[in-house]
């Protein structure tokens, strides 16, 4: 009786009917494709009520802007007035000629 889930006894060595098998843990039984399947089918009610609550949320730290008035988040630049600044420093660095690299 020569298999890969039992491993012999020394009793069953010596000639004994019945052995007990030594099995190292309870994997060994079940096959790892058996252990995560759902017992029963998923409804689409309740699929649904699943995914009822995973919409978007509300902002609630909106403020305006004190440079241009527009709506910003809190804490952030604000992205008018990002832009119009950086479209400046673009055209200065454009009519300087040079162009500044950062080493690292």
């Amino acid at each position: 009786m020569s298999s890969a889930f039992f491993t012999a006894s020394p009793s069953a060595i010596l000639g004994s009917a019945w052995s007990i098998p030594l099995l190292p843990s309870l994997r060994d039984l079940i096959p790892p494709f058996l252990l995560a399947v759902p017992k029963k089918k998923v409804s689409h009610s309740r699929k649904a009520m699943r995914s009822a609550n995973k919409g978007l949320k509300d902002k609630h730290n909106l403020v305006h802007c004190p440079g241009c008035g527009s709506a910003k988040l809190a804490h952030h630049l604000c992205p008018q007035c990002y832009s119009t600044i950086n479209r400046a420093w673009k055209a200065k660095s454009r009519s300087d000629g040079s162009v500044t690299e950062v080493s690292s």
